[in-house]
C-alpha cells in the first residue's frame, strides 16, 4: 500500500507540469496576475505631465510613470480609433483583421468590423480561466442602418449583443461609438438593445465609479479589465466645469506652446480649443487616480498588471491640424506605460513597440506565451521590457489605409531618429515622400526628403520588406 502514495503523486505532478506548459492552470495553483488595461481616446503623448511638453496637470498618470516603464516610442500605427482596437484585440495589422477604418455605416458595405471567428486577446484570457470586462467604447462592430457613402452622414453607434461577438468578455458595461460625454449610456451585461443605462454623469467619471465596483467585488479569480474612455476625443467642451477652471486663466500662447502651430486660421481651431483638451486630460488623469487608489484599496496591486495606453493621438494645431490619422508625432505617438509592481523595473525604455505587439507581450508576460494564437503578426517584446537588446525591432509601421483605395494612402516608419512616409494616389502613382529627422526637428518642421535620397531608398526597403508579411495590398504593385 504505502508504495502507491510515490506513484500516485509523480503521476500528480505530471498533470500539473502539464498545465503549467499549456497555461491552464487555475489561481489555485499559480497566481496569476490581473489585468488591469486603460486607454482613453485621443490622449496624445505629449498630454502627460512627466513629459514637459504640454503644461498639463496629471498627477496621478505622472506617479504611475514613477512607478512603471515608460515606452518612449510607442505608436499608433493606424492612428484612428477603430483600427487600434482591431489590432490590439487580434494582435494583426489592419490589412489581416479588415478593421482599416472607423466602423460605420460608411464603411459595413467593406466588411469593415471585427470578424467573430477571429481569435482575440480577451478569447485567450478567458480560454485560461480569466474573467474579462470591458468598459467604455468598443467600436469595432458594424451600425445598422442603409449603407451611405460620406461618413459624415453614418450611423456610428451599435449594439453588441452577448456572444461570439463580445469575444470573451462577461462583464459588459459599453457602447459602440457615442459622443455624448455629459451624458452617456452604455449597454450593461445581459441587457437587450432597447435597455440603455444613462449614466447622468460625465462619461470617464461613470466608467470609474464601474472599475472600481468591479475590482472590488473581483478579489478571488484573475480578472481582466478593459476601460476605453472616450475623452479627451472631442467635443472638448463636454467637460465638468471644475476641470475647465484649471485652466481658464491660462494665455493660449502659453497652453499651446509647440512652435509647429501656425497662426491665423489655421491654428484658430486649436486655440479655441486646446484649454477644453487639457481639462479633459486632467479630468481623465483623476479618474485614473481613483481607480489606482481602489485597486491598492482591495489589495491587488501588487498581483496586477497596470497599463495606461491610448488608441492615438491629437494634432491640436500643429501643421495646421486637428485629430489625427497623421503621420506627426502629435498624432502618430502614443502614452504606453506598464506597471507590475516588484516585477517590471521602472524607468524609461526607448523600445520601438506596435499595437499589434502589445497582445502577444502582455499574454507572455502574464504567463500565457504558448497561447499566443499563431496568427498573430505582433512580436512578443517582453524580453525587451527590461532594456533594449540585440534582436529588437528596428522601427514601427506607420499605416494609412482605406477599405475603398487599395492602391493609395501612406506607408512609413519611425525609428530611433527619422519618419519617413511615402504617399500614393488612388492610381498606385507616388505623389510625395515626407522624411523628418526628430532629433535636430523635433517638431518636423522640415522635410529632407529631398535632400537624403539614399536614406529614402533604404527606408522605402524596409518598409516593403516588412509589408510583405502583413497582407498590405501594396506590395502586390512592387517598390
Amino acid at each position: 500500500m504505502n508504495m502507491l502514495f510515490p506513484v500516485n503523486y509523480f503521476f500528480l505532478l505530471v498533470e500539473i507540469l502539464s498545465a503549467l506548459c499549456a497555461g491552464n492552470v487555475s489561481k489555485e495553483s499559480v497566481n496569476q496576475p490581473n489585468l488591469l488595461f486603460i486607454f482613453p481616446d485621443q490622449f496624445r503623448a505629449q498630454a502627460m505631465g512627466f513629459m514637459r511638453e504640454d503644461p498639463v496637470k496629471t498627477p496621478n498618470i505622472d506617479r504611475l510613470a514613477e512607478q512603471g516603464i515608460v515606452f518612449a516610442n510607442a505608436v499608433s500605427n493606424r492612428p484612428i480609433c477603430s483600427p487600434y482596437r482591431g489590432m490590439l484585440m487580434t494582435g494583426k495589422y489592419s490589412f489581416s483583421n479588415n478593421v482599416l477604418t472607423n466602423c460605420n455605416t460608411s464603411t459595413r458595405k467593406f466588411q469593415n468590423f471585427l470578424h467573430e471567428d477571429e481569435t482575440c486577446f480577451s478569447d485567450v484570457l478567458k480560454n485560461n480561466g480569466y474573467y474579462c470586462g470591458y468598459i467604455g467604447k468598443w467600436h469595432l462592430d458594424a451600425p445598422k442602418g442603409p449603407d451611405v457613402d460620406d461618413w459624415r452622414d453614418s450611423i456610428w453607434d451599435t449594439y453588441t449583443p452577448p456572444g461570439r461577438k463580445r469575444h470573451g468578455f462577461d462583464f459588459w458595461h459599453a457602447y459602440g461609438c457615442y459622443n455624448e460625454h455629459l451624458n452617456p449610456y452604455y449597454w450593461v451585461n445581459d441587457s437587450p438593445v432597447e435597455d440603455t443605462l444613462f449614466a447622468g454623469k460625465w462619461s470617464p467619471e461613470h466608467e470609474a465609479d464601474v472599475a472600481i465596483n468591479f475590482i472590488g467585488a473581483n478579489t478571488d479569480k484573475p480578472w481582466a479589465l478593459f476601460i476605453s474612455m472616450n475623452p479627451p476625443h472631442s467635443p472638448f467642451n463636454e467637460v465638468p466645469e471644475k476641470y475647465k477652471k484649471i485652466y481658464k486663466d491660462t494665455p493660449v500662447k502659453k497652453l499651446l506652446n509647440r512652435p509647429n502651430v501656425p497662426g491665423g486660421e489655421q491654428g484658430d481651431v486649436a486655440r479655441q480649443s486646446v484649454a477644453d483638451y487639457f481639462a479633459c486630460v486632467t479630468g481623465v488623469d483623476e479618474q485614473v487616480g481613483r481607480i489606482l487608489k481602489a485597486l491598492e484599496a482591495s489589495g491587488q496591486s501588487e498581483n496586477t498588471i497596470v497599463v495606461f495606453t491610448s488608441d492615438h493621438g491629437e494634432m491640436m494645431g500643429s501643421h495646421g491640424l486637428m485629430a489625427k490619422v497623421v503621420p506627426y508625432e502629435e498624432s502618430f505617438r502614443i502614452p504606453l506605460v506598464i506597471r507590475w509592481t516588484g516585477k517590471l523595473k521602472p524607468g524609461i525604455n526607448d523600445l520601438q513597440i506596435s499595437v499589434p505587439d502589445m497582445m502577444p507581450s502582455l499574454l507572455s508576460l502574464i504567463g500565457l506565451k504558448q497561447q499566443i494564437p499563431s496568427a498573430v503578426e505582433g512580436q512578443d517584446l517582453s524580453a525587451y521590457f527590461s532594456g533594449k537588446k540585440p534582436g529588437a525591432p528596428e522601427f514601427t509601421l506607420y499605416l494609412l489605409c482605406n477599405p475603398w483605395n487599395a492602391l493609395g494612402g501612406m506607408r512609413g516608419l519611425r525609428n530611433d531618429r527619422y519618419t519617413f512616409v511615402m504617399q500614393r494616389n488612388n492610381e498606385g502613382k507616388e505623389t510625395g515622400i515626407l522624411l523628418f529627422d526628430n532629433k535636430s526637428d523635433p517638431f518636423q518642421l522640415k522635410n529632407i526628403a529631398s535632400e537624403q535620397p539614399a536614406l529614402v531608398n533604404q527606408f522605402k526597403k524596409k518598409v516593403f520588406d516588412k509589408i510583405k508579411n502583413i497582407n498590405d495590398p501594396w506590395i502586390i504593385y512592387g517598390n
